[in-house]
C-alpha cells in the first residue's frame, strides 16, 4: 500500500491482534464481505415476473395454447 499522512501503512497480521485500534478497525473494514443472500432475494422475484410476463405474452399471441 502507499503512504498515508501518518507514514507507511501496514496491514495487521492475520492473527487478528493489532497493535493499535486503527489497525483493528482497518482489518475489520478490509475483510468485510457483503451478505450473499440479498442478491438472490432481489433477483429471484424479478426473474419470476419476467418469465411470467413472457408466458402471458406468448399466450396472448397464440404461441402457447
Amino acid at each position: 500500500m502507499g503512504d498515508t499522512f501518518g507514514g507507511a501503512h501496514r496491514r495487521p497480521d492475520r492473527t487478528g491482534v493489532g497493535r493499535t485500534q486503527r489497525e483493528l478497525r482497518d482489518r475489520a473494514y478490509l475483510d468485510h464481505q457483503p451478505n450473499p443472500g440479498r442478491g438472490c432475494a432481489i433477483a429471484l422475484p424479478i426473474s419470476a415476473a419476467m418469465w411470467w410476463g413472457l408466458y402471458e405474452a406468448a399466450q396472448a399471441c397464440g404461441v402457447i395454447a
